[in-house]
């Protein structure tokens, strides 16, 4: 090897992919963040939340800014009693109290009773974001603002073919997510099932009918999100030049596909209630699954944007260049 080539090889190792993919990396860790002990439970949530935009989204615009409510997200249906409710056959406690049989978020989400006995409990699960947090989560949404205006700009055939910035655009549904970890800066840090737990506490709530038809509006609005909004990166790689379903549209595809179907699966587990936060033991394993897949293309994606001409091992000439032809 000559001394250009170990130059050239050395350079390429500084940089092994671009500057604004590890920008959105944050975004990936913000849209997963769980309040697990164990790292293989923090680790395999992450994936499940790649693998699964709904999961993400689901908790960043669902269940709001309140500590409370970002708890009780994390606790399965033994934790809560209700108060209230027409069922005569259902079983009912001394206290008058009666078990809920499923978690009561998303579209059955429950006002909580008597906040203030259990906040004491609650304070300790939370506390505010650090500076380093919210920062990073600027930084996120700074690369994928302009990783998504690139992306589009990409469309007239004006930029450099050296850059092709459709990760950002791909990552760009984790954007609430991102923002309310920038800007409301409430975070779960503490396992609540292992606080509530410990002090024998449980969670009363109160059954309601009011607001039920937007709680279901909210869900539904969330999962359409999820089921469509990655498509319009296929839709923009197939206008950039040259213009045609071609390699790169292709790759896209892979990624959308699976969000897609993997959120319609999450969305009709929601509906059918869910005792804890994973839900179905299948589908978890499989979202996880789908999201350690997905993590793997999205590097080796980022390794062709910024070598562009391995495209050309595709042996399509369409794919060997993002310029025109």
């Amino acid at each position: 090897m000559t001394s250009v080539g170990v130059i050239h090889t050395i350079a390429k190792l500084l940089n092994p992919i671009p500057q604004y993919v590890l920008g959105c990396l944050p975004a990936i860790a913000i849209i997963g963040a769980s309040p697990k002990e164990k790292f293989s439970e923090k680790f395999t949530w992450v994936l499940r939340c790649l693998g699964c935009p709904f999961t993400g989204l689901l908790y960043s615009c669902t269940i709001g800014a309140e500590g409370i409510y970002l708890c009780i997200y994390w606790l399965s249906s033994q934790h809560f009693r209700r108060q209230g409710g027409q069922q005569e056959d259902e079983r009912q406690e001394d206290n008058g109290l009666k078990p809920l049989d499923h978690r009561p978020i998303g579209v059955y989400t429950m006002p909580v009773i008597d906040q203030q006995n259990i906040m004491e409990h609650i304070n300790r699960c939370i506390t505010k974001a650090s500076v380093l947090e919210r920062l990073s989560a600027l930084v996120s949404i700074y690369y994928i603002v302009v990783g998504v205006i690139a992306a589009i700009s990409r469309t007239t055939g004006q930029f450099s073919c050296e850059d092709w910035p459709y990760i950002s655009l791909l990552l760009s549904w984790t954007i609430p997510a991102v923002f309310k970890r920038a800007f409301s800066g409430t975070i779960v840090v503490k396992d609540p099932i292992t606080e509530f737990e410990s002090n024998e506490k449980k969670i009363i709530i109160k059954q309601e009918t009011r607001n039920k038809k937007q709680k279901f509006f909210t869900a539904t609005l969330v999962f359409l999100i999820s089921l469509v909004y990655p498509w319009i990166t296929v839709f923009l790689a197939f206008y950039t030049p040259p213009v045609g379903y071609y390699c790169r549209s292709k790759f896209l595809s892979v990624f959308c596909s699976v969000w897609s179907l993997n959120s319609l699966l999450a969305y009709i587990n929601h509906l059918y209630k869910e005792k804890d936060v994973e839900g179905n033991l299948y589908l978890h394993v499989w979202f996880s699954i789908c999201g350690f897949i997905l993590a793997v293309l999205l590097f080796v994606l980022a390794l062709f944007t910024n070598n562009f001409e391995w495209w050309g091992i595709f042996n399509d000439p369409n794919c060997a260049t993002s310029c025109p032809i």
